[in-house]
């Protein structure tokens, strides 16, 4: 691939926000006909700043397809912009996402947005090893994404692939995340909270039997966002630019809050103890077997005899903030038209 070519990936999950917490909770839908427009508005804006090339990752909807074949009018007749839906085969499954987060780093993108939740973006962080993420939050329980107009960010993703390397370390941030360690080796990663559950079994995936809870590990805590962040946020702020962590534990003795695990839920969890955890911080678990939610999400089975650990770090990508491209281009003068 050459590196002349400035390009963007897009990955937009089908399937997120559609897990159970529709049932139990009252969260906002995104169905795939939004996240087409979403696309859409993205490629105009990317079109319009005359990036080379997208690549799109394919799904079983045809997201990026029908983003492009909805253009019209004037607007299809100035969309010079080369559209390339990756090659690969679809499992309707967070594989998809895993899959084209890697190829795209593989063609050597400038940046990927990302269409999805916490979940979503959690797979895709895992496959990168140096490309920048912009996220869009279009989940059930979105604290890692954030809430934007798609115009504006396929506008900053655009004008991120046109800056000097000085000037893009000045637009990016670390990803904070927490690195799960079984018998010392790191099976896996979460971006906002590791939740250890009393079940011995993995079941529906979605995490909202609050009195299942056991301990919590958090990236962020802030009394603003929801899910378990919204638990530690009742204690102390941490927010996704601070460096450290904090880490509870639920039980009957302590103090009581109310915190809003999902989208119209509001529970009482009861703290028995919590405490903040420094970056680079390893936390050891005493053994047991039990499930390891990660993101909103059952996804680990922990054995009586294995060892368990965690520890705060950071991911190897890093996170776009759109806002300060925006404002980095508008001192250079960037979107400035001269004209003819």
């Amino acid at each position: 691939m050459n590196k002349n070519i400035n390009s963007v990936g897009i990955i937009a999950n089908p399937a997120s926000g559609r897990d159970i917490r529709r049932l139990v909770a009252h969260g906002s839908v995104f169905d795939n006909a939004e996240k087409v427009n979403i696309v859409r508005r993205i490629l105009l804006a990317l079109n319009n700043l005359k990036l080379d090339k997208v690549y799109i990752m394919p799904d079983s909807y045809k997201i990026g397809n029908e983003a492009v074949n909805g253009l019209w009018g004037e607007e299809k007749e100035n969309f010079k912009l080369e559209v390339d839906i990756l090659k690969m085969d679809i499992t309707s499954t967070a594989e998809d996402s895993f899959t084209a987060a890697a190829l795209m780093e593989k063609n050597n993108v400038d940046v990927i947005i990302v269409l999805g939740g916490d979940g979503t973006n959690r797979v895709v962080v895992k496959a990168l090893k140096k490309t920048p993420i912009l996220s869009l939050s279009t989940g059930t329980n979105n604290v890692f994404p954030i809430m934007a107009e798609s115009t504006m960010l396929g506008m900053a993703a655009g004008l991120y692939t046109k800056l000097s390397e000085e000037d893009r370390k000045k637009v990016k941030r670390p990803i904070k995340c927490i690195n799960i360690i079984k018998d010392g080796e790191i099976i896996d990663i979460a971006l906002i909270d590791a939740v250890l559950v009393n079940e011995s079994y993995i079941g529906s995936r979605a995490l909202w039997h609050t009195e299942l809870l056991e301990e919590i590990f958090v990236t962020r805590s802030t009394s603003h966002d929801i899910g378990m962040v919204s638990i530690a946020g009742r204690m102390t702020e941490v927010n996704e630019k601070d460096a450290g962590g904090v880490f509870l534990k639920v039980g009957e003795k302590g103090k009581v809050i109310k915190a809003a695990i999902a989208p119209g839920v509001i529970k009482n969890i009861p703290i028995a103890d919590w405490r903040k955890i420094k970056q680079e911080e390893i936390v050891e678990f005493r053994p047991k077997k039990r499930i390891i939610a990660l993101d909103g999400e059952r996804e680990l089975v922990i054995k009586k005899d294995e060892k368990l650990s965690m520890q705060l770090s950071f991911a190897s990508a890093e996170f776009l903030e759109y806002e300060e491209v925006l404002r980095l281009a508008d001192s250079k003068n960037m979107l400035e038209v001269i004209e003819s």
